[in-house]
Order: structure tokens, then sequence, then C-alpha cells
């Protein structure tokens, strides 16, 4: 049974809108599938700016900008790495000028508005008066990353000290860019910010001081799949003979990395499967691999929502599977290559549209997020001095005895003494670190 349709176009009120303030990181929650995105070139949104030239779009990677702007094409205009090189100078530091006076939205990745802002100055920006950063959760990981690199240089640097030189002593660190947009955005409060995401728990602490929610909507996803999905390794599915070329059937695959998707490929093509891999034709490491039939079958996906028709096995990773909307329907059997958690919910980010969804009904308790109510976060690995801030931030409770309220555990080894099936361990990297987790499972 399908559940009823939500789309935020039709949920959200004029008086949550009306929350929407400069010098605020205002926050849309909601979840995958509600239409984040398509809603924030409504005019209901487009209003907080003087017109649509005076809108700033900020999205992860080139893929997902140039997705977003073909699928707006109407309002929105793709804004790359190379528009600055003289833009601003010839332009008096202004965006748009009379003469060059095209009405459509900025879409542009954050690491060239970070590049802008860099080089440029801030004057420009009194030409902006609204900027939606999309998935602006994609940053955590980004964030924690020169974090840990920088404690590897500095071990006796509290983290406190370590953010502050990133802050204002590298300025293209991500978390120079986060203190910018505190800076020069929220501070001065003349240009209205709002941020998109489903998972805003990621990177909303970045912001904790200007948070607005306008719209918090409780995670619900679908669990109607057309036909059997699969969770495991596709190669051995494929010699064991469960998925096979014909009848019918067109799937559609995520895999983690691009030498997988290059596996499989030659497999699947082995046994009489017709094959599109499709991975960001800016991947550096295989750029010189990518080919045309792929550029054109990516195109087509971007510009159509279909799948050129000689193709049965489709092949997405990460960062294109989170920038695509399929609207194909032909392509009914989903497949994720890998039962890791992480991976599932890039899976999940790519498939079909509301109207068309097919899930993983086998990973139910993954698309939930929740075991044991234990927050997602716990999912993911995490070295022990890590897993105490985030037991600081996010608790974890003892089991709920009848007639007992939980009691808070203050540490991991009280966790781990409470639940001592649930965590994982692993040794990881050349430095041999120990990394915990709690074990995803499927339902």
């Amino acid at each position: 049974m399908m559940n009823e349709e939500k789309y935020l176009s039709t949920i959200i009120r004029d008086e949550e809108l009306d929350s929407i303030r400069a010098g605020f990181f205002n926050v849309l929650a909601a979840p995958r599938g509600w239409g984040k995105t398509t809603f924030m070139f409504d005019e209901r949104i487009l209003k907080f700016a003087r017109a649509k030239k005076h809108v700033l779009y900020l999205v992860h990677n080139k893929v997902t900008r140039d997705s977003i702007a073909t699928l707006h094409s109407d309002k929105a205009v793709i804004f790359t790495d190379g528009n600055g090189n003289g833009w601003f100078t010839n332009r008096q530091k202004s965006l748009w000028t009379v003469e060059e006076d095209e009405d459509k939205v900025h879409v542009m990745c954050y690491q060239t508005f970070a590049a802008l802002l860099r080089n440029e100055g801030i004057d420009w920006l009194d030409d902006i008066d609204l900027i939606i950063w999309d998935e602006f959760d994609d940053i955590k990981g980004y964030y924690e990353k020169e974090i840990r690199q920088l404690k590897r240089m500095l071990p006796n640097f509290s983290y406190e000290k370590l953010t502050s030189l990133l802050q204002q002593g590298k300025t293209s660190s991500i978390i120079n860019f986060v203190y910018q947009i505190k800076t020069v955005i929220l501070d001065p409060a003349k240009i209205k910010l709002i941020a998109i995401s489903a998972t805003p728990e990621y990177a909303a602490l970045y912001f904790k001081d200007y948070i607005n929610y306008i719209i918090k909507g409780k995670l619900e996803e679908k669990f109607d799949a057309q036909n059997t999905i699969f969770i495991e390794n596709v190669i051995v599915i494929a010699k064991a003979g469960i998925i096979y070329p014909g009848d019918g059937h067109k799937y559609w695959c995520f895999t983690k990395y691009v030498m997988d998707a290059l596996h499989l490929k030659v497999v699947l093509e082995a046994m009489g499967f017709k094959v599109l891999v499709m991975w960001s034709p800016e991947n550096k490491t295989y750029k010189e691999i990518f080919t045309q039939e792929q550029q054109e079958g990516l195109n087509m996906v971007m510009e159509e929502g279909r799948v050129p028709p000689q193709y049965d096995f489709v092949i997405t990773t990460g960062i294109v599977g989170r920038s695509i909307n399929i609207y194909d329907t032909s392509f009914q059997d989903w497949i994720c290559n890998s039962n890791e958690y992480e991976d599932i919910g890039q899976f999940i980010r790519a498939r079909f549209p509301p109207e068309r969804q097919y899930l993983l009904n086998s990973a139910r308790g993954l698309v939930e997020f929740t075991r044991n109510n234990f927050p997602i976060d716990y999912y993911d690995w995490h070295t022990i001095s890590e897993l105490k801030k985030l037991i600081e931030e996010k608790p974890i409770f003892s089991k709920s005895d009848v007639g007992i309220v939980p009691r808070k555990l203050l540490t991991f080894s009280a966790v781990k003494k409470e639940y001592p099936d649930l965590f994982e361990k692993r040794i990881y990297g050349r430095a041999k670190t120990v990394q915990y987790r709690i074990k995803p499972v499927t339902q």
C-alpha cells in the first residue's frame, strides 16, 4: 500500500516561511523525496530576493550543479569556476550589470563561492539577497578531516585552538569557509540564507548559535519495493543466476567506488548485460577513460530522467547517485552493492522521485536511521576520543526495564558493557587506528 505522498510545496505554511530571517542559518529539514530542491525554485522562496539574479544556489559538486541547472533551466544558470576570471574586475565587483542582466539563479559549488570570497572580497555580496545551500551536511566529512590532519601535526592543541587556526590561518579550508559564512553572511544580517538537508544534524552543529529551523519533518520513508532488492555483493548474485539479462528486467545499481563499478561492468557484460556506468566526469583519476558514450548517457539521465534504451544495467557511484532523479520507470530492480550503513544512505539518495519510490525492503531498520534508539552518528566509524565527544553531544541510554527510567551512559566503556553485541571494531589505515561503530544490520 502506497503511503500518502508529501511535498514541501503543499505542506509548508506561509507562517513558517515568514520565519526566514537574515542573520540566521535558516534550516529546512525534511526527508529525502519531499521535493526540497524543487521547492527552492518556487516563487514563495524566490520572493525573498529582488529578482532571481540576486540568488545564489550552493551545491557540493559539479555533477549536482549541472543537474540542478538543467532541471530548472527556466530559472537557473550554471556559474562555473571560470566565470570568476575577470568577471568582477570588469563589472565593478558586481555579479550582474545592466548590460548583462540575465534573470537567473546562479548555481555554483560552494567551493567556487568560497574562492570568490577569498579572491574578490565581499563588496559583490551587495548584489545578493538570498543564498540557498543544498545538502549542506556534506561539509561534515571535510570539516572533521581537516581537524584530524592538523591534530596529527599538533597533538597537544585543543579542538578549539585547532579550529581557530584553520578558521583564520588557512583561507582555503572548509573550516575557514564556515567561519566566512558566519562573519560575512550571517553576522551582517543583510542576506537571507536557507540551508536544506534531510540530515541537518550532521553539520548544523557548526552553526548552532545561528540555527533557525523553518520546518523539520519527521523522517518517513516508504518500503514498497516493486521487485526484489539485493544488498550484497552483486557479482556473487550474478554468478548465482539470481540476476540475469532479459525478461524485461532492468537493473539500477549503486556502488561506492569507480574501480568496483568497472569490475562489475566487465562481469555483467560477459553475462550479456548492456551496461552503462556513470561516475563524475570531473574525477581526476578516471577522467581519461570517461567516454563520449558515457557522457551522452549521463546527459540524457540529467536532462530527461531517462536512460538510453539500449542499456539494461546502470551503475552509478556516490556523486552521480546524489545528483540525479530518475523518471525511467522501466528500471524497477534496484541494487546496492554494499551492506555498509553509509553506502546504503547514499543509495537511498539515488532513487526514483516520490511518486515512483522503490527503496530497500530488507534494509528497513537502516532506512529509519535508528536501532534501539541509537542516533545515526553511531553507525559510522569513530575512534575512542571521537566517541567520548559524541556521547556528550548525543547520549546513549541504558536498556529500559519495565518501570525503570533508563540511565544516561556517560562513557564508551559503559555503553559497550550495556550493549556488548552491538559494537564492532576495526584497525584502520597505516597508523593502525582503532575504530568502533554499531553494526549495520538489515531486517
